[in-house]
């Protein structure tokens, strides 16, 4: 998939899918899930660049959530856990990797804007995070405000960051 506008549109698309399948569907989404990422691979053009930066934001995403989750912020269903050592809910871990999967497409505009991501970091993913609640995917254990303050401080750090790794494992690129 070669065309620019396309691919962006693509992939904002394959995310919001993914979004959605585990806000509603949490473990019974995870193999589609999956599934969706393996498709992912196939059409990026970037797929080394993809696959390192998804795999490693899956891991300190995982970190992130469960930091929360032990600090009492997020409350999860332990009972419909699918793998039991795992620290959070796995498709929350996968919804992180999808989320890295749009770092090199249709998250671009906040490449080389650290302070733009951070600020986009803070207001949309509280937000995310809260539309999640409403759905019953998480529950805070405090209050909405303190809850969205907290989200907005560790986002605005955790967003630029996710760019910042996603330079350092972006390769040269050649010229023709």
């Amino acid at each position: 998939m070669k065309n620019s506008a396309v691919l962006k549109v693509v992939n904002f698309a394959w995310f919001q899918g993914i979004w959605w399948l585990v806000i509603l569907f949490q473990n019974q989404a995870v193999i589609p899930v999956l599934g969706l990422i393996i498709v992912w691979f196939f059409l990026s053009p970037r797929r080394v660049e993809d696959a390192k930066l998804m795999g490693t934001v899956f891991l300190l995403g995982t970190l992130v959530d469960a930091a929360l989750t032990q600090s009492g912020l997020f409350i999860f269903n332990e009972s419909e856990s699918l793998i039991s050592f795992w620290p959070i809910p796995i498709w929350l871990s996968l919804l992180w990797a999808a989320f890295a999967g749009t770092l090199y497409h249709s998250m671009t505009v906040f490449k080389g804007k650290m302070l733009l991501a951070a600020g986009a970091g803070a207001v949309f993913a509280p937000l995310s995070y809260i539309a999640g609640a409403k759905f019953g995917a998480v529950e805070f254990g405090v209050d909405l405000l303190p809850a969205y303050i907290f989200i907005a401080i560790v986002w605005c750090m955790v967003f630029p960051l996710c760019f910042y790794l996603s330079n350092r494992f972006e390769a040269p690129q050649t010229e023709a």
